[in-house]
């Protein structure tokens, strides 16, 4: 028998049954325990928690992380997330059955439930897959808004996939960068775990990330709020995940950053930034990213995750892509004037000309 129940603290208990699914569940990093705690402590929109357990007698089979928020004055039923968070969505149980017609109905008595207390509905950020298996959320009523992309490094044959991503001349090109950037023989490449006691070093990065959008004139965000989400989960000190920073250097000077998290073989590229030296101009992120692939693959990395985005360098360095989604209904007329608020910032989205001013409007 399919039953649910709510959890509207995070307490010993929530998280007990949390991690009574997640070593033997399909997720995201950032649905892991760590993260949800620290969402909640950040969350300063949040009404109420309302994290969703769904069972199969007395197996989890599907957790989703979900609350009510206030927004603009709506009462706003959502996922638990943040600007840190790339995929919203849900813990599955490895026993799922995602054809389950069962399931279906609950999920759909659940949401009519929750939404009583609200003025609309809203997902956002929500993967067509989880793991290789079809969101069960999803249905026609979502709306494609972005594609996100991997690179698969299961029987990678590097050349094979840089040639047939590249034409002659992009290739010339990145050969003069390269013997620019080698000449002196001093490149250097480093990776360094994060923890507590060399944090500054991503609290730098997400500054100088902020102050690169500011100079672009492009949507900036809370580089303190960011920080301190960040610093929050590396201090849970997890040992499922491990917060990674990768340097690239050149005489001694920072010339390229990346910042990811490694969770179930996956590398998540979280924060990428090419610092504004006189190399900047030699393409260094790419060269990277390059190291990067490399690196990977001697660490036994299955796939580099690029995240949602419409990004050059995630097309071109990727091999695998699949669709996000969202979905928003009103509920109320105050759910009516956020619902045109929201339809409209996704429509300019998906209008090129447009983009510039849909990075002025915060959600």
């Amino acid at each position: 028998m399919i039953h649910y129940k709510i959890f509207e603290s995070i307490d010993d208990q929530l998280i007990a049954e949390i991690n009574r699914i997640k070593t033997l569940s399909f997720s995201y990093v950032f649905q892991q325990s760590e993260w949800v705690r620290t969402l909640v402590s950040f969350e300063k929109s949040l009404v109420k928690l309302k994290i969703v357990f769904i069972y199969k007698n007395h197996e989890i089979i599907l957790v989703a992380p979900m609350c009510i928020k206030s927004r603009y004055g709506c009462k706003e039923l959502g996922w638990l997330t943040s600007d840190i968070i790339d995929y919203n969505g849900l813990i599955i149980s490895k026993t799922f059955n995602f054809k389950d017609i069962l399931f279906i109905d609950l999920w759909k008595k659940i949401i009519n439930s929750l939404s009583k207390e609200c003025d609309l509905i809203f997902f956002n950020k929500i993967p067509e897959l989880i793991e290789s298996s079809n969101n069960p959320i999803i249905n026609s009523q979502y709306k494609f808004y972005q594609n996100s992309y991997q690179l698969n490094l299961n029987d990678f044959e590097y050349n094979n996939f840089y040639n047939n991503k590249n034409n002659n001349k992009s290739i010339q090109t990145d050969r003069r960068k390269k013997k620019k950037l080698l000449d002196g023989d001093d490149l250097v490449c480093s990776h360094k775990e994060i923890n507590l006691s060399n944090f500054e070093f991503i609290e730098e990065l997400i500054f100088e990330k902020m102050s690169s959008y500011i100079s672009k004139k492009e949507k900036t965000f809370n580089h303190e709020y960011l920080e301190n989400q960040y610093r929050e989960i590396v201090s849970r000190n997890s040992p499922n995940y491990k917060f990674n920073l990768s340097i690239l250097k050149k005489n001694s000077v920072k010339i390229s950053s990346i910042f990811g998290v490694i969770f179930n073989g996956i590398y998540y590229y979280l924060i990428p930034v090419t610092h504004n030296t006189e190399y900047k101009k030699l393409s260094p992120g790419r060269f990277h990213i390059m190291n990067l692939i490399s690196w990977s693959i001697k660490n036994n990395i299955q796939s580099i995750d690029f995240t949602p985005g419409d990004e050059t360098y995630k097309i071109s360095w990727s091999n695998n892509d699949f669709r996000m989604f969202y979905y928003i209904k009103p509920l109320s007329l105050k759910g009516m004037i956020r619902y045109i608020f929201l339809t409209f910032y996704y429509s300019l989205r998906q209008n090129y000309f447009l983009k510039k001013i849909y990075r002025y409007i915060q959600i």
